[in-house]
């Protein structure tokens, strides 16, 4: 056990031993002075004496936000420290472990524990939305499960107090993590409410499939991939409507994605409030007098609140008025596809796509214009030419087929299978060996199934691709083995161009 550590505060926090370090500093287990479990995160300052003196007046703002953060699912700031140049950060411990460390050990989560992480954490980021917090670091590291299984959204403290002073970081240090970022962020734009949300929606398709939106690899190559949106697709083993409520999340656009609160169900649209009063205040005798004046004001504020909420009237509490218990309305506010007081575009619910259709043409008021073209999977098995498109823009079609092993006496038997994307378009073509049978996803899915890739190749702009596939075997079934077999031809998006075309799909040859 390491030394008994008492911080600074006029109030002991007790180290008991060390859970983590990172780039910003130390996290430790510590016991507060009444007898709870709490962490304590230190970070260390950096810069001039002019850096972090201006650093601390824009501190002093930032904390009573912070500190008056409270809802359900939020990882609480208890307190904030200062320690000579350092901050320390105190919440409270919770033992459960992250997400990381859930899909680490376990593997991705049921559907059904997303369904269940999904609306809690929307309505934590909301809540800290509505207060004008902006988290601008959302991942699975930061999810955090009590010893009961609740889930937390946590480091609201360290992403705000990071922001808020450019003597916190180490210069050129990022702001964010490459496989969760949003992609105005990772091109160097402010991150707002709606990069929030693309973190969040980012951080719960890790917990359904157990990969980043961006995949993994050489963090300079990632933030490349995150500035251009290139999200890989969720599978189509995630079942529908969980690709419902993540997807809108993900769109490029941050004017498309929906807010937190209409995401999660509740108020249409996220409006900033003004802070209430904080829970506790700043320890530091040096900071005492101005986080005082500070507490007042919110005092004042939430007072003010409370009486313009309990009617139509400023002063209805003052004049003891009898008002009704129950909350008014929501303000209105625009949705991606729906004007306030409008009504929802075409295809839409006025937040996302409906009905398998997707927006091609970036356009809110003719909502989600792009209508799918579905062929029969079994087409192809049947001689026919396959005409279809890609709508919605994660949709990844296949068609299976049988390829019989006829008698070739020079041996030269082939399969020819020819995809023509539309013009605009570039489409991958990928033969399988196997039936979309194979596996428990059937056809929406090949990871870890019965089917092997055998080849691949891109139509672009209307030019024909082929994949080209010579008998494995000559001699079939008489001294060599036979070699009929199931094929399965898999379409799918090549690059982030979109149309609501039709591509060409058709199959020759035989073994």
């Amino acid at each position: 056990m390491e030394p008994v550590h008492r911080y600074p505060s006029g109030v002991g926090y007790q180290v008991q031993h060390r859970l983590g370090r990172g780039g910003m500093g130390v996290v430790d287990l510590a016991v507060g002075p009444d007898g709870r479990p709490v962490a304590i995160k230190r970070l260390v300052l950096h810069g001039s004496v002019h850096d972090m003196a201006r650093a601390r007046q824009r501190i002093h703002r930032e904390a009573q936000a912070l500190l008056a953060l409270d809802h359900p699912n939020i990882v609480r700031l208890l307190e904030v420290i200062e320690d000579g140049d350092d901050l320390i950060l105190v919440m409270p411990y919770l033992a459960g472990g992250t997400l990381a460390d859930q899909v680490r050990a376990h593997g991705p989560l049921t559907a059904d524990q997303v369904r269940m992480l999904a609306p809690p954490l929307l309505s934590a980021l909301a809540a800290a939305h509505r207060q004008g917090i902006v988290h601008r670091d959302i991942k699975p590291a930061n999810v955090l499960f009590d010893a009961d299984g609740r889930p937390y959204l946590a480091d609201f403290g360290v992403a705000s107090l990071r922001d808020a002073t450019s003597g916190l970081t180490a210069t050129g240090m990022m702001v964010g993590t490459p496989e969760f970022m949003a992609p105005e962020q990772a091109r160097g734009e402010v991150a707002t409410s709606a990069s929030d949300v693309f973190s969040l929606g980012a951080t719960l398709a890790f917990a359904a499939t157990g990969n980043p939106p961006y995949g993994r690899g050489d963090p300079r190559v990632l933030v490349a991939l995150a500035a251009k949106g290139k999200v890989t697709p969720l599978p189509a083993s995630v079942p529908a409507d969980l690709r419902r409520r993540i997807e809108p999340l993900l769109d490029r656009q941050p004017r498309r994605r929906p807010t937190a609160a209409s995401a999660q169900g509740g108020p249409a649209g996220t409006r900033v409030l003004r802070a209430a009063e904080p829970r506790r205040t700043w320890t530091s005798a040096a900071i005492g007098a101005t986080i005082g004046a500070l507490a007042t004001v919110a005092v004042l504020v939430a007072v003010t609140l409370a009486v313009t909420r309990s009617g139509d009237g400023a002063t209805a509490e003052a004049a003891n008025v009898t008002t009704p218990t129950t909350a008014p309305a929501a303000p209105c506010e625009d949705q991606p596809y729906k004007p306030c007081g409008g009504e929802a575009a075409p295809f839409t619910d006025g937040v996302q796509c409906v009905s398998d259709h997707g927006d091609y043409d970036a356009d809110p008021v003719n909502g989600c214009e792009a209508a799918p073209v579905i062929a029969d999977v079994d087409a192809l098995d049947k001689g026919h030419v396959v005409s279809a498109n890609l709508v919605p823009d994660t949709n990844i079609d296949r068609y299976g087929f049988h390829v019989i092993d006829n008698w070739h006496l020079s041996c030269d038997g082939v399969v020819t299978v020819t995809l023509t994307a539309p013009k605009g378009a570039s489409m991958h073509l990928e033969v399988l060996q196997g039936s979309v049978t194979d596996t428990p996803g059937g056809i929406g899915s090949e990871a870890g199934g019965g089917l092997r890739s055998l080849d691949g190749a891109t139509s672009t702009d209307g030019k024909a691709a082929s994949v080209v596939l010579p008998e494995p075997n000559c001699l079939d079934g008489i001294i060599g083995p036979d070699d009929a077999t199931d094929l399965v031809a898999r379409v799918s998006w090549a690059d982030d161009r979109r149309t609501d075309a039709n591509y060409r799909l058709t199959v020759s040859g035989s073994y």
